[in-house]
């Protein structure tokens, strides 16, 4: 058979991702669709992407690490909040570092859904117990943000709700505080309400907050 007829007779084939049809054979088509939609195209990958980690292996090391740490969070402003809250917890409490961690995403995850500032949540988990998730207070108030079990056990089922877990304690503390910051003229009125204070003109517990929440040393 001639060179001609060997041209001619060359099998045909047509790829659904290059959408084109080709000659298999010695020519630039078949060889960019092998590139690109073959098994090639993975070897080719891989051969690359070994190179570039021994020519650069801290780079790779630095970028594989902030990726994983940011994929922890769910958006940018959760990343930021979870660090200032963090700073303040390490500041003001002495419990351990995988506590602060946990008590860190707890407070920002639940304050964000209730609109509240995360910095004032922890602020108050600092005055309330200095996150001791087991607190209870002369007054029956429980937990690491002390919510009053005489108030609020008429309308939280606490058999079903243990106020003593730190996310459901974070939570019903995070709903109260957004409830009397909806109904209060200002700050100082809603951290009032939160504490109970039957005297508010004599009541230090918002300077105490505060005091906590303009910290700034993250």
């Amino acid at each position: 058979m001639s060179t001609l007829h060997k041209l001619i007779y060359q099998r045909i084939i047509f790829c659904h991702k290059c959408r084109r049809s080709m000659f298999v054979g010695m020519n630039t088509r078949y060889f960019c669709h092998l590139i690109r939609h073959t098994g090639i195209n993975k070897l080719l990958i891989l051969l690359a992407v070994t190179g570039l980690i021994s020519l650069y292996p801290s780079s790779i090391s630095t970028m594989s690490a902030r990726k994983v740490g940011l994929a922890n969070y769910i958006t940018e402003e959760q990343y930021r909040q979870e660090r200032i809250v963090r700073s303040t917890l390490k500041k003001f409490l002495n419990i351990k570092a995988e506590d602060v961690s946990k008590l860190t995403k707890i407070i920002v995850r639940h304050s964000l859904e209730k609109k509240l500032d995360p910095k004032l949540v922890a602020s108050i988990v600092v005055v309330e117990s200095r996150g001791n998730p087991l607190a209870i207070s002369g007054a029956k108030a429980v937990g690491i943000m002390q919510i009053h079990v005489p108030t609020w056990g008429e309308i939280i089922d606490f058999t079903e709700n243990n106020p003593f877990d730190p996310e459901v304690n974070i939570d019903i503390g995070t709903s109260i505080l957004a409830d009397y910051l909806k109904r209060s003229k200002d700050l100082e009125s809603a951290l009032i309400a939160y504490e109970g204070s039957h005297d508010p003109a004599e009541c230090e517990y918002p300077g105490k907050v505060m005091e906590v929440y303009r910290y700034r040393g993250h």
